[in-house]
């Protein structure tokens, strides 16, 4: 099974490659490198899925990172790589996933999900701020200091328990 799909990617990737040069294709053979690493991330896959019992759930994590990367770079590629500027937290999904599949499919080792869980919620969170910053702009940093402001010196409702402690000894 998987040589045959082996055999049809490298026969499409060929082709498309091929028409490319002659013209015949109007996308730019220059936008399609991230193929070299999306081609291998998905035979890891593959490889994997074709044979799950075999325990070779390592395949996973590698494959993983090259399709998220691959992915990346394609975006990249078409979208501008300035566009990178805010995706940089991609480069920890990469490996988040692949663990994460690592986990699922392989030896369910809970271990895997720690760092897994880390990179992932790193990502995210970095994510979330370069939103944030695109869409408020400047703007974040004053939100910031108001928001410290107002938990520092906020009266009545905020208060907690530990504080009146403090306060009646």
């Amino acid at each position: 099974m998987e040589r045959k799909f082996a055999g049809i990617l490298l026969l499409l990737v060929g082709a498309v490659l091929a028409f490319g040069t002659l013209g015949v294709v109007t996308v730019s053979v220059a936008y399609l490198w991230p193929l070299f690493m999306l081609v291998p991330g998905i035979m890891f896959h593959v490889t994997f899925f074709s044979n799950p019992k075999q325990s070779r759930s390592g395949l996973l994590v590698p494959g993983g990172v090259l399709i998220v990367y691959g992915l990346l770079f394609l975006f990249c590629n078409i979208f501008g790589w300035d566009s990178l500027e805010n995706l940089w937290p991609v480069f920890l999904i990469g490996p988040s996933v692949g663990l994460f599949e690592s986990y699922l499919f392989g030896s369910r080792q809970p271990g895997l999900l720690i760092p897994a869980s880390i990179l992932m919620v790193l990502a995210l969170l970095f994510l979330g701020f370069n939103v944030l910053s695109g869409l408020l702009g400047g703007g974040l940093g004053v939100v910031l200091v108001l928001a410290g402001l107002w938990v520092l010196f906020g009266r009545g409702v905020g208060k907690s328990k530990s504080e009146s402690f403090f306060k009646q000894k």
